[in-house]
């Protein structure tokens, strides 16, 4: 903070501000990316319900589309590959 240069002192601060997570990926060392993965379901599920803004089709949409789900046990006509 010292510094005479401006860049630098605000680089200083960010690393300030974000410094709870900087320690606890350190002590951790695990990232977002699984959080982020889900969320990009969410997203593409959304789109595929088309407008639905309630949370039981998005939820519909996301089982159906990434729950690997086997309807033939419970519809052996359903035709999807058992």
């Amino acid at each position: 903070m010292r510094s005479k240069v401006d860049p630098m002192r605000a680089v200083v601060a960010m690393i300030g501000r974000q410094m709870d997570g900087i320690i606890a990926w350190i002590r951790s060392r695990r990232t977002n990316g699984c959080i982020d993965g889900v969320n990009g379901l969410f997203q593409a599920a959304k789109r595929k319900a088309r407008g639905y803004s309630n949370f039981r089709a998005i939820r519909t949409v996301v089982f159906q589309t990434e729950g690997e789900l086997d309807f033939n046990a419970i519809n052996p006509y359903s035709g999807q590959p058992g």
